[in-house]
């Protein structure tokens, strides 16, 4: 499992890595990928749900397709630095269902917002009528999508320290035939699982 100082399992990076970008993924497939049993993967899935490096599962929607083509960055600066102000702007926030994201961030600007629209006219009446009527707003600064070069949900675990050895469904250490199927890619899993059913169907010498 996944240590306190942010290290994680090669088997759970794995694990990651795969609901990362499959988020539908069986249990079973899930298990064929790492190279465990289905009951041993689930049981590593509840383990980083409940420390919380699984947040949770989402679907991600084409905001494009929905209408939601306008995307801009807020930068916001309050006027006041009182604790009511900050509150009542953090509640607008966490109210308005077009700001998806808000950053708390260092330099001339207080907040930086995602904000989706229909468009431009759907934005502006987002701003005179909500964004600058908050009470505590100084300053708003606001930069219009051209496009998108990259748009990535997935965390990079690359850089993320491993610790620990390899534990099978038991509690013991995997076996090195194991530890590579987790590394294999899935054809050639399937093959060597192809192969280890036809010996066990190939009669023994003799009968």
């Amino acid at each position: 499992m996944a240590a306190e100082n942010g290290s994680l399992h090669p088997v759970d990076r794995r694990i990651l890595e795969i609901l990362q970008t499959q988020g539908r993924v069986s249990n079973v497939q899930l298990a064929a990928e790492v190279g465990l049993s289905p009951s041993a993967v689930l049981e590593r899935v509840r383990k980083l749900e409940e420390r919380g490096i699984i947040e949770r599962y989402v679907t991600i929607l084409d905001n494009r397709k929905l209408g939601l083509g306008t995307i801009a960055f807020v930068a916001v600066s309050l006027n006041l630095h009182h604790q009511d102000s900050i509150e009542n702007f953090h509640e607008f926030v966490r109210a308005s269902a077009n700001i998806l994201e808000c950053f708390h961030v260092a330099g001339s600007e207080d907040y930086l917002l995602k904000v989706y629209t229909r468009d431009v006219e759907d934005y502006e009446r987002f701003l005179l009528t909500r964004l600058t009527r908050t009470k505590g707003i100084d300053k708003v600064k606001t930069m219009f999508v051209l496009s998108t070069l990259k748009r990535e949900t997935a965390m990079p675990l690359d850089g993320v320290p491993v610790n620990g050895k390899a534990k099978g469904s038991n509690g013991g250490n995997l076996d090195s035939a194991s530890k590579c199927a987790a590394k294999r890619p899935r054809a050639a899993r399937a093959a060597a699982r192809a192969a280890a059913r036809t010996r066990k169907r190939r009669p023994r010498a003799g009968k």
